[in-house]
């Protein structure tokens, strides 16, 4: 059995192997990660395949624990190519682990096609990859409960409870001020990506990922109701790290 793991800032996500699809996803506070678990769920593993954006130390352990149990080892770095992607970073290295594999993972459900990648969580990252491979850069900026705290964090005088659904409207009170605000903010970076990249090719799909990827996914075409007077198509993909990680099996 093999096991696909992506640590991220404060929670790891993971599935396994079977019969070449990938099972449901496991989630589990980093706290809660540690040999203990990995003795109860990970012992009958042949492989553990790890990407990690989080916390260092859980590679460590882990790998650690795979040695005493004889289990096969890998962690991902990002490369300058793999398969028939290609990094646009000068440097491939330094681009985020999680972004090459949403690009991989793009590339193994939509071959050769042009494709827009927004992952929504901790930060909300946008990647463009042509459809031969080539990934064309992107944008990082805060993802939406980072740019909510953020606001409160900064100010003395904004008082706001964090909301749990989605709004666009004008708020008549500070919460909702804040809350729609952030996921205005953050559709409007979606919005501003996708012209940006009809510039460079006509996008075929867009692909959303993350933890507030779905949210925006239904704001995406409940305001804009555009992907097809403009030709592409727009999904939601909560395992596409997945995919991206299984070109390494």
């Amino acid at each position: 059995m093999i096991f696909l793991i992506d640590v991220g800032n404060s929670r790891t996500k993971y599935v396994h192997l079977i019969d070449k699809q990938l099972s449901a996803v496991i989630q589990l506070n980093n706290d809660d990660f540690t040999a203990h678990y990995f003795t109860h769920h990970f012992s009958k593993a042949q492989r553990i395949i790890i990407a990690n954006v989080g916390r260092e130390v859980i590679t460590e352990h882990l790998a650690s624990w795979c040695e005493l149990q004889g289990i096969g080892f890998t962690q991902v770095q990002s490369e300058q190519q793999k398969n028939t992607l290609i990094s646009a970073y000068q440097v491939p290295t330094t681009l985020g682990i999680d972004r090459w594999l949403a690009l991989l993972g793009a590339i193994h459900l939509h071959s050769q096609k042009t494709i827009l990648i927004i992952d929504a969580g901790t930060a909300t990252t946008i990647d463009l990859l042509a459809s031969n491979g080539q990934h064309q850069g992107g944008w990082i900026l805060a993802g939406v409960k980072v740019l909510f705290d953020s606001l409160l964090n900064h100010s003395t005088l904004v008082n706001a409870k964090k909301r749990t659904v989605p709004n666009l409207t004008f708020g008549n009170n500070t919460t909702d001020n804040v809350n729609n605000a952030c996921w205005a903010a953050t559709l409007g970076l979606v919005e501003q990506a996708i012209k940006q990249a009809q510039q460079i090719d006509n996008i075929e799909h867009i692909i959303f990922t993350g933890g507030d990827g779905q949210a925006l996914t239904k704001l995406l075409l409940a305001d804009n109701k555009r992907s097809k007077a403009f030709g592409y198509e727009v999904e939601y993909c909560e395992k596409l790290i997945f995919w991206g990680l299984k070109s390494y099996c």
